[in-house]
């Protein structure tokens, strides 16, 4: 009789042992897989546009760090009518944050403008894409912070001779004539009313170096910080 249960007892030990390691599998957390972007980049990577751009009018490069890509020197060159990129630089750029890769004009998303006089950022709301800025350092922005909306999905170049235009770099005037990023200004792409990405414009000068302190004229290379929200 005592053998009886014993061995009962024993099968009955094994079985609950079987179901918690069962549940315990159960709990392992599945990761998800990475998007699988046109340029994908790994942590601690840096490509070269140039080389692995989908398009065939991109320049620039982007680093990865964590979740966080940099992307510098960033510029277009407008197309022939052999279908090839010139040596002629676009008057707007188009990019993907979500691809990391250049865009062309039929597939706006974002655009930036690269005029001597306009450095406008702007989102293709007809796509759901909308525009918010924050004035607080991009590392500390959160997607539920409270954005401000951009007036026209647009933010572009603010400065004293235009006192009502709210934008994400300051233009100096005489004597220097020179566009500097807003301090701290973290700027939110939305998707569909939901908060997409954050960007950090950092400098519109090759290489983040202006040329000469007086009206610097090595533009347009765009230097872009971006994370997605997760």
């Amino acid at each position: 009789m005592n053998r009886l249960f014993t061995t009962a007892a024993l099968l009955c030990a094994l079985s609950l042992g079987f179901t918690s390691c069962s549940k315990d599998d159960d709990k392992v957390e599945q990761v998800e897989p990475e998007y699988q972007a046109k340029v994908m980049v790994k942590d601690g990577e840096t490509v070269d546009l140039t080389k692995v751009s989908k398009t065939i009018n991109t320049q620039g490069t982007i680093k990865r760090t964590g979740n966080t890509y940099s992307l510098r020197n960033f510029k277009q060159f407008t197309i022939g009518e052999d279908g090839k990129a010139t040596t002629t630089a676009a008057q707007t750029y188009y990019f993907d944050f979500k691809e990391n890769d250049g865009l062309n004009v039929s597939d706006f998303i974002v655009s930036f403008n690269a005029k001597s006089s306009n450095v406008d950022l702007i989102t293709n709301n007809v796509k759901g894409y909308t525009l918010s800025f924050i004035d607080k350092a991009f590392e500390d922005v959160k997607s539920t912070d409270q954005f401000t909306s951009a007036s026209n999905n647009l933010l572009g170049l603010q400065s004293s001779y235009a006192p009502n235009v709210i934008g994400w770099a300051n233009y100096t005037g005489q004597p220097n004539h020179q566009v500097l990023a807003v301090a701290n200004r973290t700027i939110i792409i939305s998707k569909e009313g939901k908060p997409f990405f954050k960007i950090r414009m950092n400098n519109v000068y090759e290489n983040e170096t202006m040329n000469r302190e007086i009206a610097p004229n090595n533009y347009f290379f765009y230097s872009i910080d971006y994370q997605e929200f997760k």
